[in-house]
């Protein structure tokens, strides 16, 4: 089958402005396409098809589009090539970087393919099927069912789908929870297991602005990266191999060189993470005044250990690049979010909605009488949940963030699961051996024993500073009753005696203790402190447990109520599944007296330089600035470069990186990050706000062409 230029088409949203309807508003389902409003999107610009962006059974835009880690990207050749943003490829360029080699620092442009560069346990998947499993996954249910049975139930039932379409190990296959709960669906995707990095700019292009312009408009960012995918000599996915031959897609998108003007059409299709739009007040207001401060205070420290750790150390700093940067770009983000709460008074908003929706069921006996416990029944749960959130939040992010922690608990479920062998010896499975072998070599890969010390003590002293309710014993146990320098000194001593007296904290001693006894494995220092860690982690973990089950049915019977009230054609929440959005190219107004046109400028970016991180910028690219060398990618509006442009695309987290399409199924820009006064939108739209910012594809191309003479890959795609 010839190869199609196919593109996104998109959805006119029903959203709420608190759970209303909204213009421009909702990440769809591509199940609902049928369902949208093409007359109006046609009346915008759009000329695709319902077909054309997606068939069940036939090629469609969806065949372009590809799931990466964290992010989308999408293939722009027949030859497998894949732009995304250079915040999505920031993990795979630092897990082949080195002091030496400096891809994330200096970028890199493969002039072949034999420059193009591996990246080890790094996968691309995309679509193959989605269909609707709501019978058989609701069907494994009963309504005489305790909720702690009812989630097992449907975990159970998942995983056996799950199971039953995953054919091969090229196949994965998972089973979506949709309207909290009300609608599942079963993905399969084909995953490519041989991917490469073909090109990146240099990190002062591709992270310009840094954490400053983070989430902020204007931006000068040049956020983009291509990677190839390849597949066995056979065209079927294969781990890498110098005989792998480029990955031939379904279909792929052409670049525009046409730009963007005010209004004109623009669409997105991606796998946008989660959003929160039908959570309840009870459930926001507990995120706004606990759950998103803690997070972020725990985040700072550790952000601070980094940061001081690799102020003068590239080596150090490149192996917690990555970690860093999420957890810098989850802090801003909640800054953000709680600023826009407040702003839009959004517990108000909440409390006023669900006042309406009670109102509608008293004006229905049968709905009130089925629905009217769902409301307090959340309110409830909540309540019990405030009352070992802070503990939970604190105990999980000293489990996940400390290597050797992580390493530990490894450990400890390895020597678990030893089982007598013919011979008569006990030893774990072969996989369990495979999985925890990978597990020290990824610890170590990245891993930098003083910060690691650092970051252990500081989430101990944290901890101790719980109210006595929440305390952990373990950690308590080393603390005892003592306070400021003198608890701070018991904590040093302790984490200092753990790494030095553990086998776990040397790379060599972990393999070696692989092989050993049950005893010896948990007689180790770190693995004996893991085990005392579950005197607490245990029953907290019982709670969550208990606290998913009833959420999980409350939550159902809320959108079941809300579709009653609102009707059946809502979208849901973001589950990072493949949606689709749409909408148009539009400036906005953050404030009173203050406007922000929809597009930047290299001039602007220029003007930004300050010659210090993170607005440096590159020799050569002021001097194509200041010689005007634009060749044909200036704006014949501005006489400039554009950089990067607004729309009133609806997205969130797992968009970064998705393709943004005009109404001829053209590449216009990359989706990489939404405005400041719209973070809050991850829990309520707010149309005249709501803008994604994406780099305009003119940029992509200008810099390809004259910074980096990026000929080969030019010449690779199809430039309209």
């Amino acid at each position: 089958m010839k190869i199609r230029y196919l593109l996104l088409a998109a959805a006119i949203l029903f959203l709420f402005a608190a759970w209303a309807a909204a213009p421009d508003e909702g990440m769809w389902l591509l199940t609902q396409i049928e369902k949208l409003p093409f007359a109006d999107m046609q009346k915008h610009g759009l000329t695709l098809t319902p077909e054309q962006i997606y068939s069940a059974t036939g090629v469609s835009l969806k065949d372009a589009i590809v799931r990466l880690p964290g992010g989308t990207g999408s293939f722009v050749s027949e030859k497998g090539l894949i732009v995304t943003n250079h915040h999505i490829a920031y993990s795979a360029l630092q897990s082949v970087s080195s002091v030496k080699s400096d891809y994330l620092k200096n970028g890199m442009s493969a002039a072949t393919s034999a420059d193009e560069v591996p990246v080890p346990n790094y996968t691309a998947q995309y679509v193959t099927g989605m269909k609707d499993v709501t019978a058989e996954v609701l069907g494994s249910v009963s309504d005489t069912m305790n909720t702690d049975d009812r989630l097992k139930a449907i975990r159970a039932k998942s995983a056996e789908l799950e199971k039953a379409a995953k054919t091969s190990p090229d196949i994965n296959a998972t089973v979506s929870e949709t309207y909290n709960g009300a609608r599942y669906f079963l993905y399969t995707y084909a995953i490519l297991k041989d991917v490469r990095i073909v090109y990146a700019p240099p990190e002062a292009i591709g992270n310009y602005g840094g954490e400053v312009d983070n989430w902020m408009w204007p931006r000068h960012t040049g956020d983009f990266a291509f990677m190839r995918a390849y597949v066995g000599p056979d065209g079927k996915p294969a781990l890498y191999a110098k005989e792998n031959i480029p990955f031939k897609p379904l279909a792929f998108l052409p670049v525009s060189l046409q730009g963007v003007k005010e209004d004109s059409y623009a669409m997105v299709m991606g796998f946008p993470g989660r959003t929160y739009r039908y959570r309840t007040s009870s459930e926001i207001e507990l995120a706004k005044n606990e759950s998103l401060p803690l997070t972020m205070q725990l985040f700072k420290t550790r952000m601070d250990i980094i940061d001081a750790a690799g102020k003068n150390n590239r080596e150090v700093e490149l192996k917690y690049a990555t970690i860093w940067r999420l957890m810098a770009n989850t802090y801003k983000n909640y800054q953000g979010t709680l600023e826009g709460m407040q702003r839009a008074d959004i517990l108000k908003q909440r409390a006023d909605q669900e006042k309406a929706f009670n109102e509608f069921l008293h004006s229905k006996p049968e709905l009130e009488k089925k629905y009217s416990h769902v409301l307090p029944g959340i309110a409830a749960a909540y309540g019990d949940l405030k009352t070992y959130n802070r503990k939970s939040i604190v105990f999980n992010q000293f489990l996940t963030g400390v290597n050797m922690i992580k390493l530990a608990n490894q450990f400890k479920n390895y020597a678990a699961s030893y089982t007598e062998q013919p011979s008569g010896k006990k030893a774990a499975p072969d996989q369990n051996v495979k999985t925890l072998t990978s597990a020290i070599a990824a610890t170590f890969k990245d891993h930098d024993e003083n910060v690691d010390r650092q970051t252990m003590a500081a989430l101990m002293g944290l901890a101790a500073d719980l109210p006595a309710a929440d305390q952990i014993t373990a950690i308590k146990s080393v603390t005892g009753d003592s306070k400021g320098p003198e608890r701070e000194k018991k904590i040093r001593e302790f984490v200092d005696n753990l790494y030095k007296e553990s086998k776990l904290s040397r790379q060599d001693e972990c393999t070696k203790l692989m092989d050993r006894s049950v005893k010896d494995i948990q007689e180790d220092p770190l693995v004996k402190f893991a085990l005392s860690l579950d005197a607490d982690n245990a029953p907290l973990l019982a709670k969550t447990n208990s606290f998913n089950g009833r959420m999980t049915k409350l939550r159902t019977e809320l959108l079941q109520a809300w579709m009653e009230w609102k009707g059946a054609d809502l979208y849901p929440d973001a589950n990072s599944t493949l949606r689709l959005t749409y909408g148009e190219v539009k400036p906005y107004n953050p404030r009173d007296a203050v406007h922000y046109d929809f597009t930047t400028t290299l001039t602007g970016l220029m003007d930004k330089g300050t010659g210090e991180d993170p607005f440096i910028v590159p020799d050569k690219l002021r001097q194509l600035w200041e010689k005007k060398d634009f060749g044909r990618y200036a704006d014949p509006a501005t006489g400039d470069v554009p950089v990067a442009f607004l729309a009133n695309l609806d997205i969130t987290g797992g968009n970064s990186g998705s393709p943004v399409i005009n109404g001829r199924g053209e590449l216009i820009g990359l989706a990489f990050d939404g405005n400041w006064e719209a973070v809050v939108g991850d829990y309520l739209y707010q149309e005249p706000l709501n803008r994604s910012i994406n780099v305009d594809s003119r940029f992509i191309l200008f810099f390809l062409d004259k910074y980096s003479n990026a000929q080969n890959i030019l010449n690779e795609l199809v430039i309209r």
